[in-house]
């Protein structure tokens, strides 16, 4: 009854109001891969109100192997394929049946279209994706499934390796390119240069400045795609070949797929299931218009680096003060720096750790400056900067600058400032 799926929410229409509850509630949502990461993922969205469409898909079957890290699967469900496992327990949750399509079949390059095609709704117009979450655990699959989604601008969550960790306060919501100590990313960039352009290649070289900009941008663009990865060091290594294995030149005929991996990757459950429950809280939260503003992205940067931005800025606005240097457009001095030392860490996550100009991050010296001149140094007014990106700014201003990055820059720095306002 109503009634009772109304009260079964009341806890998520009270964090999220009326209007985010019939958001999330009529959005359309897929997920890939029904393991240990997208289970969890799915049970929460069911339990979170995503309820009008969830499609699920996955090509393998619950084992016993499986029981460590599913969100729901028993040893009754030894044998049956993933996604009915799911289906089942997200029906005795209060989703109707004809509301969850369970798609029993492996995702390729191949079937990707067909399986993220929507048919039109009741009203006759087209349907969309709201969201399209990668759980896949295979690099090559994974590649050929973001490549899709990002060619037809379709949003996208994805999780990288889970396996062989543990420091759950390592966990990080990033762009694909920030993700560091994680083997599955840095692989997954190389296949996904590679994937891109071979997509890019079948166009027959028709491709629009629109999709160059796509092809340019996916790795840094947390609008288009958004990952959750550990920089925890890998403490445990993958499982050895038995010995049968090893007497065997041709290792494939041990896949369970062909072209998946073979030996077995180690896996503390509660991992994995962290992870799929946060890929449904960015879910849910953004469906429900409360996004989360500013995730940590990354490591923390050390003392002597926070150090270092925090003097620099200091003695910047020192030269401003005493007309030691000169900045286009002019920049009064505004008194002393309104930010402390602990600050710089906030500041540098709002950047993510990398020039706002350029995205330059790895060997480079950054510094802090103050985006509009005429207003103090507080967080919502500084940019991180590289040395090369600060020098044309201060010698022609903000007409160095891009006119899309500057929208980015003050878009980001305006949700400083909304947060700012909420403390």
């Amino acid at each position: 009854p109503p009634e009772l799926r109304e009260e079964q929410l009341s806890r998520h229409t009270l964090y999220f109001d009326k209007e985010g509850m019939d958001s999330i509630r009529s959005a359309n949502i897929c997920i890939v891969g029904l393991g240990g990461v997208g289970s969890h993922c799915a049970v929460m969205l069911a339990r979170g109100g995503v309820e009008r469409y969830l499609r699920l898909i996955d090509f393998d079957q619950v084992t016993l192997s499986s029981l460590n890290r599913h969100a729901c699967a028993t040893l009754k469900d030894v044998g049956i394929p993933k996604v009915v496992c799911v289906q089942k327990f997200c029906q005795e949750l209060g989703l109707a049946a004809e509301n969850i399509d369970a798609r029993v079949e492996m995702y390729t390059e191949e079937s990707g279209p067909n399986l993220l095609s929507l048919d039109k709704g009741e009203d006759g117009k087209e349907r969309k994706w709201d969201m399209v979450i990668d759980c896949i655990d295979d690099v090559p699959t994974k590649a050929a499934l973001l490549t899709y989604c990002i060619q037809h601008k379709i949003r996208v969550l994805s999780c990288m390796g889970a396996g062989g960790k543990s420091d759950i306060t390592r966990l990080h919501i990033s762009d694909l390119r920030a993700a560091a100590r994680d083997p599955l990313a840095t692989k997954l960039r190389q296949t996904l240069k590679k994937t891109m352009k071979a997509a890019k290649d079948k166009t027959n070289g028709n491709s629009t400045q629109d999709s160059q900009n796509i092809e340019d941008s996916y790795l840094d663009d947390m609008d288009a795609l958004t990952i959750i990865y550990s920089s925890e060091k890998t403490v445990a290594k993958l499982a050895e070949f038995t010995e049968e294995q090893k007497l065997q030149k041709d290792k494939s005929q041990f896949g369970a797929v062909d072209g998946m991996r073979i030996r077995i990757i180690p896996v503390l459950g509660p991992l994995p299931a962290i992870m799929g429950q946060s890929l449904a809280a960015i879910t849910l939260c953004e469906l429900g218009k409360k996004p989360m503003h500013q995730p940590v992205s990354g490591e923390r940067v050390s003392k002597n680096v926070r150090n270092k931005l925090y003097q620099n800025l200091v003695n910047r606005e020192q030269k401003i003060a005493n007309g030691k240097l000169d900045i286009s457009g002019g920049a009064s001095y505004t008194g002393p720096v309104e930010i402390e030392l602990d600050d710089v860490d906030y500041i540098m996550g709002t950047w993510r750790n990398r020039c706002a100009v350029t995205g330059a991050r790895f060997g480079t010296v950054l510094f802090l400056a103050r985006w509009d001149t005429s207003k103090p140094a507080t967080p919502d007014n500084l940019v991180l900067m590289s040395t090369h990106a600060l020098k044309k700014y201060d010698e022609n201003g903000k007409a160095s600058i891009p006119t899309s990055v500057q929208s980015k820059i003050e878009s980001r720095l305006a949700v400083c400032r909304d947060l700012n306002c909420d403390i």
